[in-house]
């Protein structure tokens, strides 16, 4: 493999890093390949030594070479597999500006239609496993340290789809990153964990809409706990519009909507559509307007109870 002298007019590390990386994700050079010696590869790009190594050490940290001593050492490829990938996109984002407000937008898109596959194909094991998973705390220094990230996770391998697997550890990673900086105490570990109870309850009882819901309403409760505790502006739904001017995205519903417990106030509000989540004590409740009913109607049969 032959690389080009690198354009001194940008940064001259970058240049190579680029190259060597376009070369090993396109295929070009396959795991286990060794480089060409540091003196070959100096004389390719053209540059000093102590340039080609800054660069190989970067290279190094992304996880797509791996640097070997010896006589017979050098620098060779690596496999290029989901963690190598994670961790590529961290430490470019790492120094990227990206708010709680897009990652709650991204999972607001994304986790709501998973909790829908997943009421489809959760097992019984799958739902002992994620018990366990909500039911696990773990402290470090006196301060609770969430397992809860977990649960997402588990959800996405159901649907057997490895870019959006890679997309939800990504987002994932990130979160625990600003959660362990912003030190979260036991409120907001315990408003997660009663969350993720009411989610799994609902996938449970195979009830794909009342999943979705209650999963929304986990994303954007977490999204505006962070965004409070930050100072930031939170996302907000309603400023997201189809072309009818609805913002209920992805499933006939919109941001209002909740899955709420017997005995809740909101059951007892005027002008809202009641729906039993199975055989479970719990109730999806949705705001009634102009064209609800005829939106969901093909979800479930509804009634409206006022």
């Amino acid at each position: 493999m032959t690389f080009k002298t690198v354009d001194k007019s940008v940064k001259v590390s970058d240049n190579i890093i680029s190259q060597i990386r376009d070369s090993i994700l396109s295929g070009k050079l396959k795991p286990g390949v060794k480089l060409a010696s540091e003196k070959d590869l100096i004389l390719q790009f053209g540059v000093s030594k102590a340039t080609m190594r800054e660069a190989l050490r970067v290279l190094e940290v992304m996880g797509l070479i791996e640097m070997k001593k010896g006589i017979t050492g050098g620098a060779f490829v690596s496999e290029v597999d989901m963690r190598t990938t994670i961790h590529s996109i961290i430490n470019f984002l790492h120094f990227q500006s990206v708010s709680v407000a897009e990652i709650t937008m991204i999972r607001y898109f994304i986790e709501p239609n998973i909790a829908c596959i997943a009421a489809s194909k959760l097992s019984d094991s799958d739902i002992a496993n994620l018990k366990k998973i909500i039911g696990e705390r773990i402290t470090k220094n006196g301060r609770e340290i969430s397992k809860e990230i977990g649960f997402h996770r588990y959800l996405a391998r159901m649907a057997e789809n490895k870019l959006l697997v890679l997309i939800i550890d990504f987002i994932d990673n990130t979160l625990q990153r600003i959660k362990l900086e912003l030190q979260l105490g036991s409120d907001f570990y315990n408003m997660v964990r009663d969350a993720h109870k009411i989610i799994l309850e609902c996938l449970a009882q195979r009830d794909s809409l009342a999943a979705a819901v209650a999963m929304r309403n986990d994303i954007l409760e977490v999204g505006r706990y962070i965004s409070g505790i930050t100072n930031a502006e939170p996302f907000d739904p309603s400023s997201i519009r189809h072309g009818d001017g609805v913002s209920n995205l992805a499933s006939g519903y919109d941001s209002h909507a909740c899955v709420v417990p017997e005995g809740h106030p909101l059951l007892h509000e005027q002008d809202v559509i009641i729906k039993h989540v199975g055989n479970s004590p719990l109730y999806l409740v949705m705001p009634e307007g102009p064209g609800y009913k005829k939106n969901i109607s093909s979800l479930y049969n509804w009634e409206q109870t006022r």
